[in-house]
């Protein structure tokens, strides 16, 4: 039997880009595992120091609390995808896709003056409300601008917000990765 390489198969199916979408609910540290993922296997393959600079200067923000702080997908590094080896026989180009996540009960940041905070997109002319967008940002990370899913999950323990407040978002985005049968992990 041949042996079977999956890197290698992944990278010559993609012609060597992978667009890793990192999904979830909100809260759960999707922008924090994509800034430690870069800083640590991403940008160390970086040669050219203006592109490093500026492959920093677009790791996405991240903190504590239950306050959202994404408010948008993002394209990590946004110019280009950065070539990493995996072994002896297989390399790849890899980008991170941040989203904002599905809301989860006890996030805050979604509500302004007892009202749905407004946003403007580049999906419609007019505002919507603020979770509107990120779920439309979410879904096209999902389902647009990834080649495999990274679903990122909590016990709690990071924020305030108990654990069984996230369930429901994490089965909806693990759901919605399979009907599209977009390989993920967890």
């Amino acid at each position: 039997m041949e042996n079977f390489d999956i890197y290698k198969d992944i990278s010559e199916r993609t012609q060597g880009d992978i667009y890793v979408g990192v999904v979830g609910p909100v809260r759960t540290g999707k922008s924090t595992f994509i800034r430690k993922f870069m800083e640590l296997i991403v940008i160390p393959n970086i040669s050219n120091n203006y592109k490093k600079e500026r492959a920093k200067d677009t790791l996405p923000q991240s903190g504590s609390g239950k306050t959202i702080t994404t408010v948008e997908p993002k394209f990590v590094p946004n110019d280009e995808a950065v070539e990493i080896e995996l072994s002896d026989n297989a390399k790849m180009r890899v980008r991170m896709v941040d989203c904002v996540g599905y809301m989860v009960n006890g996030a805050t940041g979604h509500i302004e003056n007892n009202e749905p905070r407004m946003v403007k997109t580049p999906w419609y002319d007019e505002e919507i409300p603020f979770l509107e967008a990120a779920e439309i940002g979410t879904r096209k990370v999902i389902k647009e601008h990834s080649t495999i899913g990274f679903v990122v999950t909590t016990d709690g323990s990071i924020t305030e917000i108990p654990r069984e407040n996230y369930i429901e978002a994490e089965e909806k985005v693990i759901n919605e990765l399979k009907e599209i049968n977009k390989p993920f992990i967890i």
